[in-house]
């Protein structure tokens, strides 16, 4: 899967990068509770989903009602056990943090937001995903290192957003690209300088620098082969997974 593929070369990179032991087994549970809870926020009506997953990110009961809701708890609870991080670990307060953004993520299926808003939710959404994702391998995670991670998952978050363009466009989900607050140029300068603070901060930005630029410049590749496209079906070879996002499961 597209989204999996590049989680996990994301977390890889991190791991390489940040000299932190590299889990496979954490990474994959990781990417797979991601992608299914994304998809549920997304796709799934059921009125009171969203105080559940509240709940179960509180240390709260948590009861499925679904054979997805159930294979999430499942995810959750392994994830939760093999981790060695404490109860008051930083991730536990990120985690909950990133939901309220997810759940506000919701208005972006509408024509009636501020880019201020957006660009916010952008944020929130992309840069508190990838700190949560890279704090699964990095317990007790320092406060300067999780803001350096914020900016590096929303330049990763917009560079998606332009990835999605075309089909953004169709489904009318507003976002930074659709409203066109930022250019290419603009991303390549904050990766410019993405690439100097990480540098500072582990000695070496390799080789998530090499990642964010290949998105970069696969960004208007994938835009242009959306729009030649006659059919939703994603293309499965091995540059387009790296470069295009998965669709999305359906509840």
């Amino acid at each position: 899967m597209g989204t999996s593929v590049k989680v996990g070369l994301a977390m890889w990179g991190y791991a390489t990068m940040a000299r932190v032991p590299f889990d496979a087994e954490l990474t994959v549970l990781g990417s797979s509770f991601t992608r299914l809870y994304d998809d549920l926020i997304d796709h799934c009506e059921r009125e009171d989903l969203d105080s559940d997953l509240t709940a179960l990110f509180a240390g709260e009961t948590f009861r499925p009602r679904s054979p997805l809701e159930a294979l999430l708890l499942h995810l959750h609870s392994t994830i939760a056990a093999r981790l060695p991080h404490s109860a008051d670990d930083p991730i536990h307060s990120l985690i909950r943090e990133l939901h309220t953004f997810q759940l506000r993520s919701r208005a972006q299926r509408g024509s009636h937001m501020s880019a201020a808003e957006v660009l916010d939710i952008t944020r929130g959404k992309g840069g508190l995903g990838m700190a949560a994702l890279f704090a699964l391998l990095r317990p007790g995670m320092p406060e300067a290192e999780r803001d350096i991670l914020v900016e590096l998952g929303d330049v990763f978050q917009l560079l998606d957003d332009f990835h999605d363009l075309p089909l953004d466009r169709v489904n009318g989900i507003t976002t930074s690209a659709t409203l066109g607050v930022l250019s290419l140029s603009d991303l390549a300068t904050r990766i410019a300088r993405l690439r100097t603070c990480l540098a500072e901060y582990y000695g070496s930005a390799a080789p998530l620098s090499a990642q964010l630029a290949l998105t970069l410049i696969g960004a208007p590749v994938a835009a242009r082969d959306r729009r030649r496209r006659d059919s939703p079906t994603p293309k499965t070879d091995p540059l387009h997974l790296l470069l295009s996002r998965a669709g999305n499961i359906r509840a």
